[in-house]
């Protein structure tokens, strides 16, 4: 489990690293061994956000606020889910004012720490959608599966057709696209260049497949053999 501490007091982040670290021998049989990055700032934390399961975010300055850092992780797309450290002289929680935020009191107490990091890890692996990385030449979108409707290929670029109408592109072969789909049984491979979500056919015959997005894909005149 990939953990992304972010405080901008230096004690607090070394006490979180220390915490986080002893609870690695509690918790790992629920949630597999706890690697924790620790950064000073919310910028810092930000250039890599994708990679991190769980943010302890413990803010002390006014010019560092939880709810900026959370709209931009969420505005990313961010899967990680958030714990906001709070003193104890914080009047609310953020909990009644953000869907989907742990709060963790402070001082930070073991039990209720290794509690969260449990309830957390439970939440994000039931909340896990399959996703795909597509790489452009100036974008990286994390582009979940049930939206893709079908991919070809041509001149060693993949189109991706999504359910939304649009289309993004990137480097590749119909080959490489399989291999990055091959434990999803609903892509098959129609014809050489062109694989579908099965799950958004309407109908196929001899001559073509009808999609969900209203397009329809013609079929070679001999069928097509996979080797």
């Amino acid at each position: 489990m990939y953990i992304a501490v972010v405080a901008d007091n230096i004690a607090d982040r070394k006490q979180m690293e220390r915490l986080l670290g002893r609870a690695n021998d509690a918790v790992s049989a629920d949630t597999g061994t706890l690697y924790v990055d620790s950064y000073g700032d919310m910028q810092s934390a930000l250039r890599t956000p994708m990679r991190y399961e769980l943010f302890f975010l413990d803010f002390t300055t006014p010019e560092n606020d939880p709810k900026e850092f959370i709209s931009q992780l969420q505005t990313l797309g961010a899967p990680g889910r958030i714990v906001v450290c709070q003193p104890d002289d914080v009047p609310f929680s953020y909990e009644d004012t953000i869907n989907g935020i742990y709060t963790i009191r402070k001082p930070i107490l073991v039990a209720p720490l290794h509690q969260t990091i449990k309830d957390a890890h439970k939440a994000q692996m039931e909340a896990i959608v399959p996703t795909i990385e597509v790489r452009s030449d100036s974008e990286t979108y994390y582009v979940p599966l049930e939206k893709i409707v079908y991919a070809t290929s041509k001149d060693s670029t993949i189109y991706i057709h999504l359910k939304d109408g649009s289309t993004l592109s990137m480097f590749g072969t119909i080959e490489n696209f399989m291999i990055w789909v091959e434990k999803h049984k609903e892509f098959v491979l129609i014809k050489k260049d062109t694989v579908v979500n099965t799950n958004h056919v309407l109908s196929h015959d001899k001559r073509e497949y009808r999609l969900s997005n209203g397009e329809s894909i013609s079929l070679p005149r001999f069928p097509f053999f996979q080797s």
